[in-house]
């Protein structure tokens, strides 16, 4: 058995988890001296200073997250709580700070520039820190910049505790594990404190500074251009050993996957690499690298890390293909992204054009700028329940073109509201850490924010502020808005549940006149109660994804007129307010929405984002990019997501992989801006619900994520099933 396939079982039985403790409760930092941002990093030094050190068999990138809190309710396969932080706050910070108490707090989402750690090393981060000119600046920023250096000199410390414990473990070995151990004792002391001498350190180095972000957030800090910022030294070892660093590297990626949620399969991952594209100067990102991450893809078949491929015009056509016959061999987790596009969109809304050439990923599909932005999020609109409540601000009689008027108005309500509270929000944190602390705690008080609002101030990010610009040199945390791009993400959601519901209106209220409006929306408030005529009237009509221009320019006409609203704000620090297309959680977001008028009852499942719903693409997958295309991708910046289910057997000649790219590539030219592929046999899906045990490696994606099928819950199953009909 290879090396890889060796690690791929220990990682898909999750034997590391044999070396997790759980944090002792008794630890505390509340009593410790300094201030909250010096307390947490004290807090953080505990777990770096004791979380046990654990080394696999055969593992040549080495490190694990293994120190815990307490059992989560919310997990459902771990006695592990994936929340572990002594507590810093005192009872006088949260009354300082108007009462909250956002202690473990963290929007997470982040994605940094891990190449700055392997530029300047650990101690490079701890001496910028020292050095900031911001010290003088008042004591918070002096405060925070001491936390830094804490954070960094902690995970120095534990970094040296690997290089020690693969030194012990040497001693009991012989031959060639004896020498992978030495090498790994003698990697993981230089990196402790120094850069990266080979693409060796490298990896280990990145792995380092990755684990101590989610030691940090918790969850959720993506991993950014791996191919970009690795492959400056990929010529210092020999093809085949980096081959064998980036399979171990992408095991290593499904480290914390075991911890799950029920909600999707995996608490702790679901993180994203991203693949190819150009560079920050415009030339083929695409490089040996870029191949040997999807050499290694294709080994490993697992669901983590999803993997964006960033398809532009300058990459070499082998480079799509590449990903396509992955894609029809059933790796589910894989997104395609039409760069020319989004790179033109990012620049014409402002954002530089060479910060624009470098985006990644903050998590699933938002797109974001490694180290240099944090994009989520100000806010979403909800067109399904922004249409709801324009049918009730709606009389019986009104024309088409009315109900329009009042739809959009709604939804620019909507988006003023939300962008105003949370610019609101904003200004208020930039005046804290400018040294007015009044504004804060007033707007708190009169109940225009709400206690979470001074959340930054009492969780602010050492570790990962370090890997992004200008937080270091302004001494300003990366929660606290120090990113030199200021713009942010807001949502336009529930887009297809908006579209079909405003389609089935149109036909049957507004053309045929069968119904008046207030009799579908008492039908819709009662759930299709006695109303099942009704009801398959609403389903009947015209449905998105078919190109149908019935259906497609008012979806059209109302999502751009969304994205515009979403243009006009401004935030606090300059930038704008970005709009992206998205909607996560098909199931569980369906849970909480009444019945809607296209027939679709209540607490059932929701549409993907642009995707069609269930049972409605009557037209192929042709169809489906069509009515996607026809919006103007130039009003979106931040998001976008089209995602069609394909039978397996389409793509089982020698020429699958170029009929999916083909197919691709027709629909970029179009217009389109993103695809989430599903390549799989429907029977499989049935037959590992009756039998999972024969179906473990079984990958499906269900919208940004991507899981083990055999791992969700049934009724997640059960939705994902669904989406095969009348294909």
């Amino acid at each position: 058995m290879t090396r890889t396939e060796f690690l791929r079982r220990q990682a898909r039985d999750s034997a590391h988890k044999a070396a997790r403790a759980a944090m002792p409760e008794c630890w505390s930092a509340v009593e410790l001296p300094g201030g909250i941002a010096e307390r947490k990093a004290q807090a953080m030094a505990m777990i770096f200073d004791a979380m046990p050190v654990y080394i696999g068999e055969r593992e040549l990138t080495v490190g694990s997250r293994t120190l815990y809190g307490h059992r989560n309710e919310f997990l459902d396969r771990s006695d592990m709580e994936i929340t572990a932080m002594p507590h810093y706050l005192s009872d006088q910070d949260r009354a300082s700070l108007g009462g909250g108490d956002g202690e473990f707090s963290t929007k997470s989402h982040y994605t940094p520039d891990f190449g700055r750690v392997l530029r300047l090393g650990v101690d490079g981060l701890i001496e910028a820190a020292k050095a900031s000119p911001a010290a003088e600046e008042s004591e918070l920023k002096r405060g925070w910049l001491h936390a830094v250096a804490i954070s960094w000199e902690a995970i120095g410390r534990w970094i040296e505790r690997y290089a020690r414990e693969a030194e012990r473990l040497a001693g009991a070995e012989s031959g060639e594990r004896k020498e992978e151990l030495c090498r790994i004792a003698s990697v993981c002391a230089h990196i402790a404190h120094r850069p990266p001498r080979d693409f060796y350190e490298a990896v280990q180095l990145f792995w380092f500074a990755s684990l101590a972000t989610i030691v940090e957030n918790f969850r959720w800090v993506n991993y950014g251009r791996v191919d970009q910022f690795l492959f400056p030294y990929l010529g210092t070892v020999p093809r085949e050993e980096a081959q064998q660093l980036i399979d171990c590297l992408m095991l290593k990626f499904y480290d914390g996957a075991d911890l799950k949620a029920e909600c999707f399969g995996g608490q702790e991952g679901q993180l994203n690499i991203t693949l190819g594209g150009v560079t920050p100067d415009g030339k083929d990102a695409v490089n040996e690298l870029t191949y040997l991450f999807l050499d290694a893809i294709g080994r490993t078949r697992l669901p983590e890390p999803e993997v964006s491929c960033r398809i532009h015009s300058l990459n070499p056509p082998e480079y799509l293909e590449r990903c396509a016959a992955l894609s029809v061999a059933g790796v589910n987790c894989i997104a395609y992204y039409h760069d020319d596009q989004f790179i033109e969109s990012m620049a014409a809304a402002g954002i530089p054009l060479e910060a624009a050439r470098d985006y990644g990923f903050d998590l699933w599909q938002d797109i974001t700028i490694p180290g240099r932005a944090d994009f989520f999020m100000s806010g979403s609109v909800d067109l399904g329940r922004t249409l709801l409540a324009a049918m009730r601000e709606s009389e019986d009689g009104c024309s088409f073109e009315d109900f329009m008027v009042t739809y959009k108005r709604v939804i620019a309500e909507t988006i003023r509201r939300d962008l105003e509270g949370y610019n609101r929000g904003e200004q208020a944190i930039r005046e804290y850490v400018a040294g007015n602390p009044d504004f804060l705690l007033t707007e708190i008080a009169s109940g225009r924010l709400g206690r979470g609002a001074a959340n930054p101030l009492m969780s602010p990010l050492p570790v990962t502020s370090a890997l992004f610009d200008n937080c270091l040199e302004t001494g300003t945390d990366l929660s606290w808005f120090g990113c030199p791009i200021c713009d942010r993400g807001y949502m336009v959601s529930n887009l297809v549940v908006g579209i079909n519901s405003l389609a089935a209106l149109r036909k049957r209220v507004f053309e045929e006149k069968r119904f008046p409006l207030s009799h579908v929306l008492a039908a819709c408030d009662s759930n299709f109660e006695g109303e099942e005529k009704l009801r398959q009237l609403l389903w009947t009509a015209p449905k998105w994804a078919n190109d149908d221009d019935f259906v497609d320019l008012p979806a059209k006409e109302i999502i751009e007129f969304a994205c515009g609203e979403i243009l006009k704000y401004r935030t606090p620090g300059g930038g704008r307010h970005l709009a992206g297309l998205h909607q996560p959680h098909p199931v569980f977001a369906g849970w909480g929405l009444q019945a809607t008028p296209e027939a679709r009852k209540a607490g059932q499942p929701i549409p993907v984002t642009l995707s069609p719903e269930n049972g409605t693409m009557m037209n192929g997958a042709t169809a489906a990019f069509c009515s996607a295309a026809k919006i103007d991708p130039m009003k979106y910046q931040w998001n976008n997501c089209v995602m069609l289910q394909y039978f397996a057997t389409v793509f089982e000649s020698n020429a699958g992989p170029a009929l999916f790219a083909g197919l691709l590539r027709d629909y970029f030219a179009a217009g389109g801006a993103q695809h989430q592929p599903n390549v799989v046999n429907v029977e499989d899906l049935k037959n590992a619900q009756e039998h999972p045990e024969e179906y473990r490696d079984l990958i499906i994606r269900m919208w940004g994520v991507s899981a083990h099928f055999v791992d969700l819950p049934r009724e997640v199953q059960d939705e994902f099933i669904a989406r095969f009909e009348n294909l």
